[in-house]
Formats: structure tokens, C-alpha cells, sequence
């Protein structure tokens, strides 16, 4: 399989505060490094990662959720949205046989649990 291009980061984000969500939405949270600015967690993938992670995951919140999770776009779930997101990764993660997924996959469900802890939403920001 070819990969169109292995330098793009791919960055799943949250708020860590109400004032900081309206930021979000713009996905520029990055410094000049493409790190991740204060005020906001979060972690990046490449797109060999991405298009695993598609398979394993964002398909199936996709259907479930009425979301595009797709390349090079920006989608959001709102607080509303989580719970019933954080259900579909735990389902997914129980049929997951990639190691190297299953691991990122366990860094994004901490992620979307501690955005529902805060009540702001998650950015997908490919």
C-alpha cells in the first residue's frame, strides 16, 4: 500500500477548559513545531496510523454517530456525543488485533474520557 503522505500529522485534541473550546474549533493549536500549544492535550499519527485507525475505529464512529472522520478535515464531538463514542471504542477495542493500533486506540478512549470528565468536545484535527 502506498501512503500519499507520511509528514502530515494527523492530531485527535481537546480543550483542557471551556475558555480554551472556542480555539478548537479553529484547529490552530499548534506552535511552529507542530507540538501541542497550553491549554489544550492531545496527540498526533501518522497517515499509515490513520488509515488503521480508520479501519478499526473512525468507520465504525462514522456510522454510529453520523460524523466524517476523514482525511485532511477537521470533524468535533460535542459532549453529548461522547459517551455513546467512548462505547464504540471500548467495542472495537475488545476486536482489535493490532497491537500498534490497539495502543493508540487506548490513548484516544483516555483522551475522550477526560474530555467528557471537562465536558468539552474532541477535535479531529487531519
Amino acid at each position: 500500500m502506498e501512503y500519499l503522505d507520511l509528514n502530515h500529522r494527523y492530531y485527535i485534541v481537546i480543550a483542557l477548559s471551556k475558555d480554551k473550546e472556542d480555539h478548537l474549533f479553529d484547529c490552530q493549536l499548534f506552535d511552529d513545531n507542530g507540538e501541542i500549544k497550553a491549554g489544550y492535550d492531545g496527540f498526533w499519527f501518522d497517515e499509515k496510523m490513520f488509515l488503521l485507525m480508520e479501519q478499526y475505529f473512525f468507520n465504525f464512529i462514522d456510522d454510529e454517530c453520523d460524523l466524517i472522520i476523514t482525511m485532511y478535515e477537521e470533524e468535533f464531538v460535542f459532549p453529548e456525543q461522547l459517551q455513546q463514542v467512548i462505547e464504540i471504542v471500548k467495542r472495537m477495542m475488545c476486536e482489535c488485533d493490532n497491537d500498534e493500533v490497539l495502543e493508540l486506540a487506548k490513548k484516544m478512549l483516555c483522551l475522550l474520557e477526560k474530555a467528557k470528565e471537562l465536558n468539552t468536545a474532541v477535535g479531529f484535527c487531519f
